[in-house]
């Protein structure tokens, strides 16, 4: 059972929404950036954003209030999703290695991952908003503009910022899904929102095995 009633749901709201404009922003940057690279394989990731989107929103503009029950399974995959999501965008950008292009994605890779592993599963033991309002801070400050790998989606940003905040987009947009699933209204209803974070996570571990072994789409 969430707490998102009391004081705590009233941080996780305006934080949610805040998540929920950022990180479709930023992937709609990431898909026009992607259409100039190959138009055809920006059709299926269209599709996929256009879910992201779509589902995201129905969860953090929900109108219930009230405590939410979520079955256990559900709650489980919702809250893996989280750490599974980055370990994937991680495998996208460095591969198999601990050490990121950065220092900052190195701290990433071995420190935030697995402390959103744990916050994951203290999530699924107590039920407790506390935990995906921690979780939602951390995947935020995985935007922070770090990225130094020049390819069709981070070029715009280093030639601008001289690094780019999208390497970790699609952990951070599933993060928001996922909470805003357990905390604002999905959980009633939630294989949409679990059927869209594991779109993402297959997703990056198909572009992982694509671009580092094959070099495609680069």
């Amino acid at each position: 059972m969430s707490d998102i009633a009391t004081s705590k749901g009233k941080i996780a709201l305006p934080l949610l929404q805040c998540g929920f404009f950022i990180s479709t922003s930023l992937l709609l940057k990431f898909l026009a950036d992607f259409a100039h690279l190959s138009g055809l394989l920006a059709a299926p990731l269209a599709l996929l954003i256009s879910g992201v989107i779509i589902v995201s929103a129905r969860n953090v503009f929900a109108k219930r209030r009230t405590h939410l029950v979520c079955d256990s399974h559900s709650k489980a995959l919702l809250a893996a999703a989280v750490p599974l999501a980055f370990l994937a965008s991680s495998l996208d950008c460095t591969g198999l290695s601990l050490a990121g292009c950065t220092r900052y994605c190195t701290a990433i890779k071995t420190v935030a991952i697995p402390l959103l592993a744990i916050l994951g599963f203290a999530f699924y033991r107590t039920g407790s908003a506390s935990y995906l309002i921690a979780s939602v801070v951390i995947s935020l400050a995985a935007l922070v503009p770090h990225c130094l790998c020049y390819n069709a989606a981070n070029a715009w940003w280093i030639d601008r910022l001289g690094a780019s905040p999208q390497c970790y987009v699609w952990g951070f947009a599933t993060t928001i899904l996922a909470a805003s699933a357990l905390l604002r209204g999905g959980a009633t209803r939630p294989w949409a929102s679990i059927a869209v974070c594991y779109a993402i996570i297959g997703g990056a571990f198909c572009f992982f095995v694509g671009h580092h072994y094959f070099q495609f789409p680069w």
